[in-house]
């Protein structure tokens, strides 16, 4: 039996650093998993199943550092670089660990909002390219992921910086798919934006021939601004003609966004990307009604968009217990 392996990719913005990053999501995807299933909450902490997180947090708080300067309050400087400190998190990680199984519904969430002071949600910068179509057909987009989230930017535009990113991602799934393993790969917000441009380089660049009949048979993708046409049209195969459009080598694609998570603003795929199924490129696209996620930051704001709230959801465990049974 191929080991089972989940790659999981994590979105832009300031991280800690990567040893403490991989603890947090870490912690967040076992302890979720563990409400449901504790011998595969078992099976994970004795590594017989494996889990590698994609880390581009010293490029992504390097790009924000530069660019809005104003970042550091709050930061820590190691080794010239700037990071979160190591505790950021350490609070509403373990109020989000407390949540029993049966707390995930409508009305908790609801509830968590009343508390939480006026149902404040945790917008910020993120939210303003991706919330109308009409910044793009004014031209706006652009100005405004340059300002707003300069990470991304240069993601998009630059060649270095992109392919540095991706090079993050096509090393270890080309250890996995070398390995044999059996691959989940969990993507979350500008992760998604990565890890789509890489399957398809992996299934349609000559470089990676070897590697076209490689298949990923989940990918999860949360958190997803692929559904937005704004992204659509920045994406790799963006300006492919028909033949060579979409990455060929996945087999379900498992989309899940939360309710008030506005980087998922327009949260469904299938719409978008219906195309690889009428073409036999993808056997299924499943976009997850919306689900409530309960990360509250110190603030005092709930975050819907947070990759922890994600990772600790039952819905989002159950999708990975069930690819790890099969």
């Amino acid at each position: 039996m191929n080991r089972k392996h989940i790659i999981i990719i994590h979105g832009r913005a300031m991280k800690p650093q990567r040893k403490v990053k991989e603890e947090l999501v870490l912690t967040s995807l076992v302890e979720g998993i563990r409400r449901i299933d504790k011998k595969v909450a078992k099976a994970i902490e004795e590594e017989q199943i494996k889990v590698t997180l994609i880390y581009y947090g010293d490029i992504s708080n390097g790009i924000m550092v530069k660019k809005k300067p104003e970042v550091k309050k709050g930061m820590v400087e190691i080794d010239g670089k700037w990071y979160l400190p190591d505790d950021a998190y350490d609070k509403p990680l373990k109020k989000l660990l407390k949540r029993p199984l049966e707390d995930h519904t409508e009305d908790d969430y609801s509830k968590l909002l009343e508390k939480e002071e006026g149902n404040r949600i945790k917008l910020g910068d993120d939210l303003a390219p991706f919330v109308s179509q009409i910044f793009a057909s004014v031209g706006v987009t652009e100005r405004l992921i340059a300002k707003k989230l300069p990470d991304l930017h240069s993601y998009l535009n630059s060649r270095v910086v992109g392919s540095e990113i991706r090079e993050r991602l096509q090393c270890k799934l080309k250890e996995a798919f070398l390995a044999g393993d059996d691959i989940a790969l969990v993507s979350h917000s500008m992760g998604c934006i990565v890890a789509y441009d890489v399957l398809w380089k992996f299934s349609r660049m000559s470089e990676y021939r070897d590697f076209w009949d490689k298949k990923i048979p989940l990918w999860m993708t949360l958190g997803n601004p692929l559904g937005e046409e704004s992204v659509q049209e920045r994406v790799y195969d963006a300006d492919e003609p028909k033949d060579g459009k979409y990455p060929k080598n996945i087999i379900n694609w498992v989309n899940i966004n939360a309710k008030d998570d506005y980087i998922a603003h327009d949260g469904d795929i299938e719409d978008d990307f219906g195309q690889m199924k009428s073409r036999d490129l993808i056997k299924k696209i499943e976009d997850i009604p919306r689900i409530h996620t309960f990360w509250v930051d110190d603030d005092g704001k709930c975050n819907p968009h947070k990759l922890y709230g994600y990772l600790n959801h039952p819905t989002v465990a159950e999708k990975l217990i069930n690819w790890i049974s099969d």
